[in-house]
């Protein structure tokens, strides 16, 4: 498939996300795999920690995933990290290909993501009402070790999302992963689309056990696991 240069991350020479399942994928994949409905039905707040915001594929897809399940009065606090930040205009751009399902939350989001007025490393916050619960945004502009070493409380949840070892290999470095152990609660999960040996490793050094369920898009597993 030919993909739009919108999508590719120049940084890495990666695409932010499969323009044809990113939605699903989320879902299939992060969500199902770190059991957020399971948290969801427990817990009042749910704390997730994210390593690649990128375009805000995976909070759309969130909020769209708290929307068809009829998830009400919670509050989610979002951590999550990009070191090359994108515009707000960019942000649109690359999210316009799922405005025929999700134009409300494209919206939504984007919007809040402008109002962050990203200038520089460092944190940067809002809290995106969805009318149904609240969203607080804590976007860290800079290294991932950064965000996750400064975090003051640890995340029932991981998103790892910050494109392969391949093309970003910083992202799974031991440090960072073991960073990752540290600030995660007792019995908090992960979830990622890689499979590559060096991260199966490295997460269980980092204190995670860890399991494989149904990949997607052709992708035949994908990797989660808890603490």
């Amino acid at each position: 498939m030919l993909i739009p240069s919108i999508l590719v991350n120049e940084h890495y020479d990666d695409r932010y996300f499969d323009v044809v399942n990113a939605i699903h994928e989320a879902k299939q994949v992060f969500f199902r795999g770190a059991k957020i409905l399971e948290k969801l039905a427990l817990q009042d707040e749910l704390i997730i920690g994210e390593t690649g915001f990128g375009s805000g594929r995976m909070l759309l897809a969130f909020l769209d995933y708290l929307k068809e399940n009829a998830i009400t009065n919670k509050r989610i606090i979002w951590n999550s990290v990009e070191l090359h930040p994108l515009s707000p205009n960019r942000i649109r751009e690359i999210l316009k290909c799922f405005s025929e399902t999700h134009a409300d939350l494209i919206t939504l989001l984007s919007s809040n993501y402008e109002s962050l007025h990203i200038n520089g490393n460092g944190w940067y916050f809002c809290t995106i009402n969805t009318g149904s619960c609240t969203l607080e945004l804590r976007l860290r502009i800079g290294e991932a070790l950064e965000m996750v070493t400064e975090l003051e409380r640890p995340c029932v949840a991981w998103f790892l999302d910050g494109h392969g070892p391949k093309k970003n290999p910083l992202m799974w470095r031991q440090e960072l992963l073991n960073a990752i152990g540290i600030k995660t609660t007792d019995n908090g999960t992960f979830a990622t689309y890689t499979v590559a040996g060096i991260v199966k490793r490295g997460l269980q050094n980092a204190g995670f056990t860890i399991s494989t369920i149904p990949g997607c898009g052709g992708k035949k597993e994908s990797l989660c696991g808890w603490k």
